[in-house]
């Protein structure tokens, strides 16, 4: 298989199996180097999102207002 194949394949997957396959080859290189990666590459890994950022932010700020 040639990278050209690969690259194709790869357009193929889902935006979160692009992540998981990123993270596996980080992990990959990783060990090639003699590292530990800095998470485990067996354990699904979260991510940050913008979605609900305002209500948290909401949240935040009535909280604090409580308390202060």
């Amino acid at each position: 298989m040639t990278l050209l194949d690969i690259c194709q394949s790869v357009k193929e997957l889902s935006r979160w199996e692009k992540f998981q396959l990123v993270q596996q080859l980080i992990a990959d290189l990783a060990q090639e180097e003699q590292t530990t990666p800095p998470f485990d590459a067996q354990m699904e890994q979260g991510y940050w999102s913008q979605q609900n950022a305002v209500e948290a932010a909401v949240a935040l700020q009535e909280m604090l207002r409580e308390q202060g």
